[in-house]
């Protein structure tokens, strides 16, 4: 492939991004995305041989490039609590430095045609079995909580994908405070292999348990309390 033809294809997958976020896969035509870069229908035809595919394309590169990021994660002489840290501080800052993006690609992953459905949840499976192999390896070294390696994944990612709903770019929760919070949570006890439940000491588990939750609950009231006020000045 020649540059030329690469950074077209870039560029269509860029401007596709943005239509595709503002309008809705259903609500963008070809001429919405050709017109913003100069060419004509045909020569789009060139690149991409349908919406559909420029949908895909934009899928496969948002996962591959996140993918690299993750694998530089899992490469770093680090302990395993601390790659899953920075997993999760990859997944916010992917959230919040692109949220229309992020919105397009768990929005709208329904409007792929049926083989890349195929393709885009394996490719999900993959970045998944990265971390959980992580976690598995910390489990084995006492590093992090013996529980389900897949559970604790959903848990940590299920937390920070779950600001697609409400993020907006400028909002008074800073994105470094975002990881703060979070990190608290999995510090709190996700990731401390003490505060694994023994069956010989339930009570004082219990107890290590609610102390812990106590301390999210606040942290959490926090975050409400900020969001409310933010509201509040919103509507001022």
């Amino acid at each position: 492939m020649s540059r030329s033809r690469a950074l077209m294809e870039q560029e269509l997958i860029r401007i596709g991004a943005v239509q595709f976020s503002r309008h809705g896969y259903r609500g963008t035509t070809l001429d919405n995305i050709v017109s913003q870069i100069g060419i004509s229908r045909v020569t789009f035809y060139t690149y991409f041989e349908s919406k559909a595919a420029l949908l895909t394309a934009i899928f496969e590169k948002s996962l591959t490039d996140y993918r690299k990021e993750l694998e530089d994660i899992v490469a770093r002489p680090v302990s395993r609590p601390e790659k899953v840290r920075q997993a999760m501080e990859l997944q916010i800052a992917s959230l919040t430095d692109e949220p229309s993006l992020m919105r397009l690609l768990f929005r709208e992953e329904a409007n792929l045609p049926a083989e890349a459905v195929k393709v885009v949840a394996k490719m999900h499976r993959e970045i998944d079995r990265l971390v959980e192999k992580e976690v598995e390896n910390g489990i084995q070294r006492g590093e992090v909580i013996d529980e389900d390696p897949r559970l604790l994944v959903h848990a940590f990612m299920g937390m920070c994908n779950w600001l697609y709903h409400w993020y907006q770019p400028g909002d008074t929760i800073s994105p470094d405070e975002i990881v703060r919070v979070f990190t608290r949570i999995l510090d709190s006890g996700s990731l401390t292999p003490g505060s694994r439940v023994n069956d010989t000491s339930v009570t004082s588990s219990l107890r290590q348990v609610e102390a812990k939750l106590g301390e999210v609950e606040q942290e959490l009231a926090k975050v409400s309390r900020q969001l409310q006020l933010h509201k509040r000045r919103s509507r001022s």
